[in-house]
Parts: structure tokens; sequence; C-alpha cells
């Protein structure tokens, strides 16, 4: 006899029926997507000699990361040379554009008795583009090859112990000859005494350079004494009279300061004090310049010889330029620039700096450039 059910007890039903449907359903679209089924792929191909444990549905990794599995093994066409199993791929679509034409992939165990994996390295982006999809195959090195390493480096420890008991070879010798170690104990203390002896003599260099540092200060401190001793002489009444000081006569910083520069070959005859008719003509103008100028302005003409003048020596130079400021300063006063009143007239010096250097930069700095200059110092 069968009981019809209640309307809340079909609903209940129903609404259980539907939540199994829907759990399945879920399961089915997850195991799916885990396995690949909705992603976006792209196939890629590599032929192995042989695919040991290589099945569809194993693991395909990108520099370790998982990135798709095998979808398909197939067996050679031919048994020639050559002949290599195909082994397809489909990886996520987002490693397509990483992966480069020198791109390999090679099947390896994930331990000792763990399960196959074809891992792929992307190769190089100089490589360019992989364009077709085909892999190169690496071969993944052995547990066989390995142990044939260890059994070669093994060999050779034992070689080495051997060796060292029966006192042959390097090793052995070094174990067993008394005389060689004896050697070797004298050598080491030879070794200790001569570290020893460098460590004195770089002590004693280092006091020596200490000394050296203490005599080169003092002999600063004491020409700093002698220059001040020298600049309080030349300060002297009676004695500044005959002390000619460029840097005090050309570095005025609290005057105004206005210069004319001449090239001497434009003044005087090759190597003279002589003014030539265009000197003169310059120096007219240089008389009218300095004429417009204050009544309190003095004028001091610096001539220097260039070290590009093979013809003069230091005692020449010195005499040639102080003769040819003195001339300068000549045909100024005789056009009665100097004068600034009927019993009064500016400063003025000649200066010979010979091969210099100048105490002021000119223009040119040529150190080939033989010249003359006219300053006009005035007050502000």
């Amino acid at each position: 006899m069968s009981q019809s059910l209640s309307r809340a007890q079909a609903l209940v039903l129903g609404l259980v029926v539907l939540l199994a449907l829907g759990a399945t359903g879920y399961g089915l679209f997850a195991v799916a997507g885990k396995q690949g089924l909705w992603a976006d792929t792209t196939e890629l191909t590599v032929g192995f000699p042989e695919a040991h444990d290589i099945t569809p549905g194993t693991v395909v990794r990108i520099r370790g990361v998982d990135a798709g599995q095998v979808v398909a093994v197939e067996y050679p066409d031919h048994d020639g040379a050559g002949a290599a199993v195909t082994v397809r791929m489909k990886v996520d679509a987002k490693f397509a554009g990483r992966l480069y034409a020198d791109a390999s992939a090679m099947a390896h165990s994930t331990g000792i008795v763990g399960s196959q994996v074809i891992a792929i390295h992307p190769g190089t982006p100089a490589a360019g583009p992989l364009h077709d999809g085909k892999l190169a195959a690496k071969e993944a090195p052995s547990l066989a090859q390995s142990a044939a390493k260890l059994n070669d480096a093994a060999d050779e420890v034992r070689g080495l112990v051997r060796d060292a008991r029966s006192g042959n070879g390097t090793l052995g010798k070094l174990l067993t000859d008394d005389k060689l170690y004896a050697e070797i104990t004298g050598l080491a203390k030879d070794s200790r005494k001569m570290v020893a002896r460098a460590d004195g003599a770089i002590d004693e260099v280092e006091a020596k350079a200490a000394d050296v540092d203490k005599f080169v200060q003092d002999g600063r401190d004491t020409l700093r004494s002698v220059r001040q001793g020298t600049d309080a002489v030349q300060k002297m009444p009676i004695i500044r009279g005959y002390v000619t000081d460029a840097a005090a006569l050309l570095v005025r910083p609290d005057l105004k300061r206005e210069a004319m520069i001449y090239n001497v070959k434009d003044l005087f005859e090759p190597g003279t004090a002589l003014l030539t008719d265009a000197g003169r003509t310059h120096l007219a103008a240089v008389a009218g310049w300095v004429k417009e100028s204050s009544t309190k302005s003095e004028v001091v003409v610096a001539a220097l010889c260039g070290t590009g003048d093979k013809t003069q020596t230091a005692a020449s130079a010195a005499e040639l330029t102080k003769k040819q400021a003195e001339a300068v300063l000549v045909a100024i006063k005789g056009s009665k620039a100097h004068r600034t009143g009927w019993f009064s007239s500016r400063k003025t010096t000649a200066l010979g700096l010979g091969f210099g250097p100048s105490p002021v930069a000119t223009d040119p700095t040529d150190p080939t450039y033989s010249y003359v200059q006219i300053v006009l110092f005035s007050p502000p």
C-alpha cells in the first residue's frame, strides 16, 4: 500500500535532490578545471627516445611551476635512426608568450620512487619566440649515471687512502716521511720569523713617516714665520720704497678696478722696450682713457713675458718687462694724463713681472702670451 507525500515533504525532497545535483555538478566542474578542460591552452610537442612512465595526465611544469599535462603519447612511425616517441602536452595559454625558440623539455622523476614529470626550460628571449610548439628534448641524468660517478669518486678516495698507508704519492710522503715533516716545520718557523721581522720593519717605517710629517709641519711653521717677518720688513717706512709687492699692487678688492691689455708685439719692437708708431697710437688712446678717470685714481702698468719666449732668461725677462712697463708709463705721462691739477698728480707704478706668474688672471690665459696691462684703481 503506497502512501503519497504531503506537499511539504515533496518540497523538502525536491530541495535535497537539487542540492545533490548541484554538488555533483560543482565537483565535476572543479575536477575538469583542474585538468585544464575549460582553460585556454596551447599545445606543445617533444620527442623522447623512450617514454618510461610518461602517460596522459603526467604533470608538465615550467621552471618548476605546474603549467599543464600530457594529453597523448604517440609511438614513432618508424624504428630507424632518429626515431622518437612524440609526447603531446597542453599548457596554460598564459605561458605561451614566455616560451622561446631554444626552449627544451626533460622527463625526470620527482624522487627516488616518485612519479614522472615533464620539466620545461623556457629558453632565452634572445633566441626569439617559439612558433611551431616543438621543444628540444634533453636527457635527464639517470640513477645509473649518478651511481657510476659516485663509484668513480669512491675509487679515487680508496686510492688516496691506500697511497697514504703505503707511503706512496704526495699525501703518503707527507704522512710517513719524518725528514719532510721536519723541513716543513722548519719552513713554517722561518716564515713566522720573516713575518715578525716584516712587522718590525713596518713599525719602523711608520715611525719614520711620523718623523717626516713632523719635520714637514715644522718646515711649514718656519716658512710661515719667515713670511710674516718678511711682510713686516717690507712695510717698514724706509724699506717699503725699495720692495715691490705684485699682489699688493694688482689685487685691491676695496677699489674699483679697470684694465686694458695689449699684446707686447702691438706696442714694442721684438725683444725690446722701444715703442713702435702703432704702440704710441695705442698709448695715446690709453692716455685719454686715464685723463677721463677719477682724479683720485691710481695707475699701475704691469708687463709679463710669456714662458713661450725662448729668447729670454729669467733674469733678462725680469729686466725687459720692467723697462717695458716704465716705457708705457713714460708715454702716458708724456700726454700729461697723470696730472690731476697744477700741483697734483695721480700715483703711477711700473711693475715688471718677468716670466710671472701674475697674481691676477688675465685674458687670454695662454702661457706663451706676452702682454702689458694698464690698470686703473679708483675709489668706489
